[in-house]
Formats: C-alpha cells, structure tokens, sequence
C-alpha cells in the first residue's frame, strides 16, 4: 500500500510592503504599513494586525521619559536657585552673628525684668497708690523747704507756669547763686538704685548734681557750664552695699531749677511720685510731719503735727492748742456760754444784754 501526504510551506521571512494588509494573513506574517509615517511594521496575531514588539508602548514610555526629563530639569534649577539663596542667607546669618547675640542678651534682661515686675506687681501697685516708691523726702519743694533739706545760699520754690507746663509735680527748688541743696536717705538696702531728676539752668556758669554712696563714691547725673532748658536726667548704680545715699546739687550762679526728685530701686527711671505717705494736692498736705489744710479763697489754714495743732489766717495764729490749754485771740459764741459754774446766756434781743447764771 502506497501512502501519500500534502504540505504547505509558508516562507516567515516574507514581509509585505504595502498600504493595505496581506489578504489571507497567516498567524506570524509581517507587513510594512506605509499609510503611515514612519512606516510601521506589524504582525497578525491570528486576529488583528499589532505593533511589532510593542512599539507604542515604547513610544508612549519614552515620550514620558521626556516628560519626566525636563520635570527633573526644572527642578534641578529651582534646587540650584534654592541653594543659592540658601548659601547667602547663610552668610547673612553669619554675618549678623554679633548683633543677634546681642539683641538675645538684650531680650534675656528684658525677660528677667519683666518676671521681676510680675513678682512685685501687687507690692508696686500699692506703693504707687499710697505715695510711689520715691525715696527722696518734699522731692519736689511741694511742702515749702523743709528740714529734710540741707542747703546754703539763696533757696525758693517755684510753681510758675513754666514750671507747671514742664514737670510733674508742678513744683521745684530754685537754686540762687552760690547755692546748694542736699538730702541725707537712709535705710536704703543694698542692690541697684536710679536716681533722676528735671532740671534747668539759665547761667552760664557751672552747675552740677551728684549722688554719693558706698561712703566715697560719686555718680554725677550732670555737670555743666552751658545753659540748658527743662532736660531729664539720670544715673544708674547696680552696686548699693551702704545703707546711706546723699544727693547733693550747686548752682555757682543764678538760676537753676531742680524739681521731680527720684531715687528709686531698679535700673529704670521712673515718673516722679512723691514718697510713701506723702500726698499733695492744691489745699491739703500730708507727710512725716503731719497734715496741712487749707482754703486759698478765705486764706484759711489748719495745721496739725507732732508739735502744733494750729488754726492759720494768713500767717497769723488764730488758736492753738498748748498742753491743756487752747488759745485763741479771737472767739464768737452764737448761743450759751459755760465757764466753770457760770453760764453765760444771751437775751432775746441785744439791747437787754447777757444773762449770767451761777450754777449749783
């Protein structure tokens, strides 16, 4: 028996060139796509014609590659950019350096001053509220010149216009020629104090104020030869160990106005208050000494301290009190009058004179 077969042999290396696909495509064939450009080659897949070895995905990725690429670019610039303005901050900083550590050092006091104000924030506010923190005694002349003071030469106190408009006690001392002024304070515990004044000066001669403490030593808050109008003033000392200060000024020639006297604890200078327990408005007065009421429109005054309990006409004494006697130059009496056992009564009219009664 003779046995017989047929074969079919297919060339894969034919690749067809053309605008249209090979009729008949078997599974595997290659055709060149020329309706487009560049030509494309594709193969049957047993179904449909696709890209050979897949080369729009490779398209799509390298086109993202490119995308990616020039991304990466501009932020190799932006990096480049930041880095340089990195580098001359850097350098600012550096350079800066001094002046930060400063300004830190700086806001570490502040910082510690400010605890230390709120530490003694209720003590502050009622020393302010009783009189203030002043050590300094009538440090503004409010109460005449007294005994705090020690001074030689010519001395006033002056409550001008000018001196209303240009202090806060609307009050001051008016050094002469040749005058000085000085003020023991004691009791003074140690630590830092400020001492600060306004003053002004109209001569050209000179004129100083200092502070001494620690026995010998002296802080000058000014010293001058020249003519100055209101000016503020002031000297810090951190290193108060003796319980004693004396304040001492001079005018070597006419005038010198010295007013809102302070010495205070801390390294601030502060407004002008009077020293605890002093008050001092327009009419009345109130100090170590004692109390002072009076009435400017009836020139009126009634004095009481230590030493006298006094009623004032202009300068002249009205009555006093003397151990246990009062004393009076003058006396009206509307209505009945005992004196030991003798009552002294008025009549209904004047004209039928007084009624004298002896008492039981």
């Amino acid at each position: 028996m003779i046995a017989s077969a047929q074969f079919t042999i297919i060339s894969i290396c034919d690749v067809v060139t053309s605008d249209t696909p090979p009729d008949n495509p078997y599974e595997g064939q290659l055709w060149v796509d020329t309706t487009v450009t560049p030509p494309e080659t594709k193969v049957w897949n047993g179904s449909a014609w696709v890209l050979q070895n897949g080369m729009e995905t490779i398209r799509t990725e390298i086109a993202t590659l490119k995308t990616k690429d020039a991304e990466f670019q501009q932020s190799v610039d932006g990096l480049n950019s930041y880095v340089s303005t990195l580098t001359e901050t850097v350098e600012t900083v550096s350079g800066e350096q001094g002046t930060v550590s400063e300004r830190v050092l700086n806001a570490e006091n502040r910082i510690s001053q400010l605890q230390h104000t709120i530490d003694g924030l209720s003590v502050t506010v009622e020393e302010q509220y009783i009189g203030g923190i002043n050590y300094v005694q009538n440090s503004a002349g409010l109460n005449g010149i007294t005994d705090d003071w020690s001074y030689s030469g010519t001395l006033s106190v002056d409550s001008s216009t000018d001196t209303q408009n240009n202090t806060i006690s609307d009050s001051c001392f008016l050094l002469g020629a040749y005058t000085s002024l000085s003020q023991y304070i004691r009791g003074v515990v140690p630590g830092t104090y400020t001492v600060s004044i306004r003053a002004k000066k109209t001569s050209t001669m000179s004129a100083y104020f200092y502070v001494t403490y620690n026995g010998n030593k002296t802080k000058y808050l000014f010293s001058k030869s020249t003519a100055f109008d209101w000016t503020d003033y002031s000297v810090t000392i951190p290193d108060i160990t003796d319980p004693t200060l004396r304040i001492y000024c001079y005018s070597r020639d006419a005038l010198m106005y010295v007013s809102d006297i302070m010495v205070t604890e801390g390294a601030i200078p502060r407004k002008w208050t009077p020293a605890p327990n002093e008050i001092y408005t327009s009419e009345v007065k109130i100090d170590k000494r004692g109390i002072e009421v009076s009435n400017n429109a009836s020139s009126q005054r009634t004095v009481i301290t230590n030493t006298e309990f006094a009623g004032y006409y202009n300068d002249e004494v009205i009555f006093t009190l003397n151990k246990d006697e009062t004393q009076t130059k003058k006396t009206t009496v509307d209505g009945e009058l005992t004196v030991g056992k003798t009552k002294f009564v008025p009549m209904p009219t004047a004209s039928e004179g007084l009624n004298i009664v002896i008492l039981d």
